[in-house]
Parts: structure tokens; C-alpha cells; sequence
């Protein structure tokens, strides 16, 4: 037959990478779409796919689609879950909007069901007009390449088989294959944006300006997402390669991010979020362009994002909160070593031949010009040195407000003091108290991990 769309499907399935040893959950709502999938699989195989049904309650016919599609279920011979949830309750509790929280429920309990019941696949109904309207309404609200990918055919478990099918043809393949099916009525009302996209803006550009609308929409889709996977692939490639897992925060390099394009910054940033989080859920093109330019115009800052904070100081980007580690003030045996939060603290006596005047990790001191013993310590108020090379003393404070050191993180970094003065704060500065000279006979070497 002309509108028989297997052929088309089939091949859909293969660039799936869908095989007939999936099993498969089938979404059905019981519309023309849903239920035209659930004969084309049918049809691929029976023995293999399974129905979801969910009755939302929104509508008074809900009960009756809930029955239609457990009868149809078993007339094809396949198995037919029916599942009811209080999604109003759901929705007066949560203050989700009507369409999003029903979604979010529907996805949540298809995923259970099909992980309880070994489902390798989700099958969705979506098909090239939705796909149309979603690229058109992202225009609307404004978008990048990434929105104008659209609906994805394919994200974890879920598939779309039909996305690059038309509306027209999967009511022709219902009607040539006498498949019934049942019309929701609130598609028809021009209330939520899809609908007025669906129902006025679209026949209108059909009709006025390109009659190809559709399917020009389509294609843009299709070429959008393959510009945003690559582009996508270069900067998780970036992230990576430079990325640290450190006290619980991912961090960045800044001198590599400056050398990134402004196109490829964008993406890093979300890249370097999605490692952290795990999602990108209520992260916005405004969230990661206050954050970019924040990165562009201030050497030390912290910034809050949807469930997360990110930070700065002049080497490195932070995702994420600093960890503390509980720790108190403990005497440094000599030689000798201990755990003062996230850092590994070393004491160790060398001679003359073994200073290293580039180590970055560590610092000597004439042991002989030392009040003993020594004691690794929290930050104090008040404390003060006298910073290498400078002839007074410093607040702590300043110096690390100077080192751009971020501010959730300067309450832990320890302080090495002998009995009379702080002689080094690791990864900030040493003191000019024991420095080594040509009369030093026993020179203590300090170190950190």
C-alpha cells in the first residue's frame, strides 16, 4: 500500500540500532500516533513489546481511553499495563505547570515499569509535526543550536521511531489498516503555545509563505543536532582532558578556558556543570552567559546557579561547593607527618645539597631559628605574617583576599606556626622567619599533599 509506513519504520529502527532482541515498552495514549507505533512494532514483533497506558485524569474521556487501549492491547495479544496517578496532587504540591509535571510523571513511571520488567526500550509516538512545532516554539522563546536539534530520536531507554513521519501519514496508515484510535480534544484547543502553533501559526506559514514549513523545519532540525553533537563532542573532549576532581569540586583551568573560542567557552561551561551535577536540568543560556562573562571580567568571584555554586580565582574555575574536613589544631612532630583536612602535612630535616629552590610543594626553613615545637592550625582572627621578601607584617585575611583565594575555601587551609609566629600557609605564602642562609646547619624541610 502506498501509506504503509513499515518499510520507513523499519529502516528507523536500524539507524535505532533496535534489534528483535529488545523487548520494548510501547507509551500508548490511545491517539492516531501511539497507536500506529503500537501496530508497526506489532507488526516488527509481537512477542517482544509490552503497553503503558497512563490515566492522567485531566479529562472526563480518561477512563474510557484508559479501557480503549486495554482493549485494543488484547485484541493484538500483548500485554497492557493501566496505571492511574493522582497527578493533580502531584501538581499542588510540586506548583509544576499542567504539562510539565504530567510529562515528568509519565517519563518517570514508564522508566520504573521498564526497568521492573526488563524493557530494553521505550518507545514514544512523536513524529515529524511535533518535531516542527518544537523547533518553531524554541524559535519563539529564543534558542541556540542545541534547541534547534529539537526532540531527540533517541535519549537513554527512550526511542522515537516516527519522528521523521508526518501526521498525515500515520492517520492514512490508521485508516488504510482500519486501526481505531480516540481523539483528545484538548489538542484542538488553542490554550498552551503547542497548540496555537499547531492550529494557527503553522497553516499559516504553509499557507502565506512556504508551503515546505514542515519540512523545512524538520531538516533544520536534523542539521542542528548533528552541528551541536560535534560540537558538543569537542568540548566534553576539552573538559576531560583538563578537568580535576579536588575536596569535592570539579576545577578548570582558566588559562585554558581564555584560549577557547567564545562558542566553544559556552559549551565547556556546560560540560563542566554536567560532570558535576550529572544533569542540566533549570540551566539556561542566561545562567551560563552571567557566568562566562563573569569569568572574562573578575579574577575572584562566586556565582549561584540552579542547585550548585561555581567560583574563581586566578588559575582555576570551581563547580561546586568546597568540602570541609573537621580537623583542629595538632602539634608537627619532627620528623613527622599528619592530616590536616585535605591536606598531607610532611616534616622532614635535610642538608644543604637537598634544597630544591623550585619545588612547589614545599618550603625550607633553618630549623636552629625556630621556637619548637611546631603546630599545624586553623585559620585564626587577627592572625598575621610577614610575608618572603616583605619587611612588615600582613593580615591573613588580606593576603589571601589578595591571592584570590575563594572565600569558601580560606577558613580551610591550614597555617604552619612555630611557638611565635606563622612560618607558611600552603599554596598561599611562606614567612621570611627562618630563611635559609649560608651559616644554616640543620635545615627543616615543610611539605604538602
Amino acid at each position: 500500500m502506498a501509506s504503509d509506513l513499515f518499510p520507513v519504520f523499519m529502516k528507523n529502527l536500524e539507524l535505532l540500532s533496535v534489534t528483535k532482541h529488545d523487548r520494548i515498552l510501547v507509551a500508548v495514549s490511545g491517539g492516531p500516533d501511539s497507536v500506529a507505533l503500537l501496530h508497526l512494532l506489532w507488526r516488527f514483533n509481537a512477542q517482544k513489546i509490552g503497553v503503558f497506558h497512563l490515566n492522567h485524569g485531566f479529562r472526563a474521556a480518561a477512563s474510557k481511553d484508559a479501557t480503549f487501549v486495554q482493549d485494543y492491547a488484547e485484541k493484538l495479544g500483548i500485554p497492557a499495563q493501566i496505571e492511574a496517578y493522582d497527578i493533580m496532587g502531584f501538581l499542588s504540591a510540586s506548583g509544576e505547570s499542567k504539562q510539565q509535571g504530567a510529562r515528568k510523571i509519565r517519563y518517570q513511571l514508564l522508566r520504573n515499569f521498564a526497568e521492573e520488567n526488563g524493557y530494553h526500550r521505550i518507545a514514544l509516538g512523536h513524529h515529524g509535526d511535533d518535531q516542527a512545532e518544537t523547533v518553531l516554539m524554541r524559535i519563539l522563546r529564543g534558542t541556540g543550536i542545541h534547541g534547534l536539534g529539537g526532540i531527540p530520536p533517541q535519549r537513554g531507554p527512550f526511542i522515537r521511531p516516527l519522528l521523521n513521519v508526518y501526521k498525515k501519514e500515520i492517520v492514512q496508515y490508521c485508516h488504510d489498516f482500519e486501526i481505531p484510535y480516540v481523539v483528545d480534544e484538548s489538542n484542538l484547543e488553542p490554550v498552551y503555545l503547542r497548540n496555537k502553533i499547531r492550529q494557527e501559526l503553522l497553516p499559516l506559514l504553509a499557507k502565506e509563505y512556504n508551503p515546505e514549513i514542515m519540512a523545512q523545519l524538520v531538516q533544520l532540525s536534523d542539521l542542528a543536532r548533528e552541528d551541536e553533537l560535534e560540537l558538543q563532542t569537542r568540548a566534553e573532549e576539552i573538559a576531560r582532558r583538563h578537568l580535576k576532581w579536588r575536596r569535592g569540586q570539579v576545577l578548570f583551568p582558566r588559562n585554558v578556558f581564555a584560549e577557547l573560542s567564545l562558542a566553544m567557552q559556552r559549551r565547556v561551561l556546560r560540560a563542566l556543570l554536567h560532570a558535576y551535577r550529572g544533569n542540566l536540568l533549570q540551566i539556561g543560556f542566561n545562567h551560563i552567559e552571567n557566568w562566562r562573562q563573569m569569568l572574562s571580567e573578575s579574577s575572584s568571584f562566586r556565582l549561584s546557579l540552579p542547585q550548585v555554586w561555581v567560583s574563581a580565582n586566578v588559575e582555576y574555575i570551581f563547580v561546586g561547593d568546597f568540602l570541609e574536613k573537621e580537623w583542629s589544631a595538632t602539634e608537627l612532630a619532627l620528623p613527622g607527618q599528619i592530616e590536616a583536612g585535605h591536606f598531607t602535612i610532611k616534616a622532614e630535616i635535610v642538608t644543604q645539597d637537598e634544597v630544591d629552590i623550585e619545588a612547589t610543594n614545599s618550603e625550607d626553613f633553618d630549623l636552629d631559628a625556630l621556637s619548637l615545637p611546631l603546630l599545624v592550625r586553623p585559620r585564626y582572627e587577627g592572625d598575621r605574617i610577614t610575608p618572603f621578601g616583605n619587611v612588615g607584617s600582613k593580615k591573613v585575611k588580606d593576603l589571601l583576599i589578595d591571592m584570590h583565594i575563594p572565600l569558601d575555601q580560606r577558613d580551610f587551609l591550614p597555617i604552619l606556626c612555630d611557638q611565635d609566629d606563622i612560618l607558611w600557609i600552603p599554596t598561599v605564602r611562606r614567612s621570611s622567619k627562618g630563611a635559609i642562609s649560608p651559616s644554616t646547619s640543620r635545615i627543616l624541610r615543610l611539605s604538602w599533599e
